[in-house]
């Protein structure tokens, strides 16, 4: 299902590519795209043709026809700064950048463009028009990566500035920035050179699903670009990749290619990134409503238990596992056990690390759910909960025949191959395929749980 990735926004988990298809602008003429204008814009500049320019190779064709008039390529990157930069302060900033803005959990983006509109989106919907957004590029003479003092991407808050990277440089009056075809292979070829790959960048999206939106790369290019950010084949599995462009769905070669090769890649098939860029901005604000101006909001009401119910086995699980995770709750529940299951209230606020840190620590059972999902890389909310356990189990005392981390695993997984805290290997798992109870897993976790109760009884 394609809209899972809602799930994944919301954990922090996504790293939007953003690529032309979104540069939306409008002036007398009414909406265009952006580099077909500047395209026309530097033809002029340049004395050369603006006809007939091929659709979305519109600035390479006048590049290239400057070139074969004998001109020095050297000469089209000052002449396209000045265009770009006229365009710029002329016109306004395009309405789907705007849109991605608007969503919070996006904190961190890629971008296929040279110009500067993604950065003053995000300037002006989240910093009150301050450039205070951190940019980073990519140029295949010098190497910018990630500075080492900057946080992860899963660990950005709010109130950190949203970070962007241009894969294909930064506008210059020097050739720092891709215009040509030729540029754009040179760029790739440096993105994955051993001196000026920069490592931290291809860490994260390594770690997070990238969406890519209307980069308008060819076939090639585009495999390219999913293999250098995942580190390995892309036939490996692990995390889920999602595509809304055009020039993909369109590609059946390519899309039969993602389906046999990558199948955790999925292909928006209903329109193109505009299309996909509006409804996903729909579906959050859905979510997500804003109150009207002037508008009164009911207030939260108080939640009488912020946390966990003291003495409740936890269950812990990635949000594909839900279904499973739901057959144990289940199951538990009917044999008389409290089960703490959902996380919203958890992960709402501020404060959500001292809600989750309390509730583990109240807890009477940690119940791991392990799967294969489990095991892709990247950061996700399951995993903080593991770690806490694993504290929780090391500074509190257990008697012989008590236990307190319980690990579960629902598939065929292999202990060996888990990406688990080393504490879970040295325990016993118990195999629940595809989360099915067992009697003896019930009744374990039962006779834990009235353990854990009757020792607080006795305590009060």
């Amino acid at each position: 299902m394609f809209w899972d990735i809602l799930q994944l926004i919301e954990e922090g988990q996504v790293i939007p590519v953003v690529g032309r298809d979104l540069l939306t602008v409008s002036d007398a003429d009414g909406p265009k795209l952006l580099y077909p204008y500047l395209a026309e814009k530097l033809a002029v500049a340049l004395e050369v043709s603006p006809e007939n320019l091929p659709d979305g190779e519109e600035l390479n064709e006048v590049a290239c026809r400057f070139i074969s008039a004998g001109n020095r390529v050297e000469d089209i990157y000052p002449a396209m700064k000045a265009v770009a930069c006229r365009a710029e302060t002329s016109l306004q900033i395009p309405e789907p950048l705007r849109k991605l803005a608007e969503i919070p959990p996006l904190r961190f983006f890629v971008s296929t463009t040279f110009d500067s509109f993604l950065s003053r989106a995000l300037n002006q919907v989240r910093l009150g028009g301050h450039a205070q957004t951190r940019v980073f590029a990519h140029t295949p003479s010098e190497l910018e990566d990630l500075p080492r003092d900057l946080k992860r991407c899963h660990d950005l808050t709010d109130a950190d500035p949203p970070v962007v990277y241009q894969i294909m440089g930064k506008l210059s009056a020097t050739p720092a920035y891709a215009v040509t075809q030729e540029d754009v292979v040179e760029y790739f070829h440096s993105l994955q050179s051993e001196t000026h790959r920069p490592q931290r960048l291809f860490d994260e999206l390594n770690r997070q699903s990238l969406l890519i939106l209307g980069c308008r790369f060819g076939g090639w290019l585009t495999r390219f670009l999913m293999r250098m950010s995942k580190g390995q084949r892309l036939s490996a599995g692990g995390k889920s990749d999602y595509v809304a462009d055009s020039g993909v769905s369109g590609d059946d070669n390519l899309v039969l290619f993602l389906r046999n090769f990558s199948r955790a890649t999925k292909v928006y098939r209903s329109g193109g990134a505009l299309d996909f860029v509006n409804e996903l901005h729909q579906r959050w604000m859905d979510l997500h409503p804003v109150p009207l101006p002037g508008q009164v909001t009911a207030l939260p009401q108080p939640v009488s238990q912020p946390s966990a119910e003291a003495g409740a086995v936890f269950l812990s699980y990635a949000s594909e596992d839900r279904p499973s995770a739901e057959r144990i709750k289940n199951a538990l529940e009917a044999a008389g056990v409290d089960v703490f299951f959902d996380r919203e209230d958890l992960e709402c606020g501020n404060d959500w690390e001292a809600k989750l840190r309390r509730s583990i620590s109240q807890c009477s059972l940690f119940v791991a759910v392990i799967s294969r999902w489990t095991t892709a890389p990247g950061h996700r909310f399951f995993r903080k909960e593991w770690n806490l356990a694993v504290d929780e189990a090391q500074t509190t005392s257990f008697s012989d025949d008590a236990a307190f981390l319980l690990p579960v695993v629902i598939d065929d997984t292999p202990a060996s191959e888990a990406d688990v805290p080393a504490k879970f290997r040295a325990i016993q798992w118990q195999s629940l395929p595809s989360g099915q109870p067992t009697q003896e897993f019930v009744s374990r976790v039962q006779r834990l749980y009235r353990r854990y109760q009757k020792s607080r009884a006795m305590i009060a």
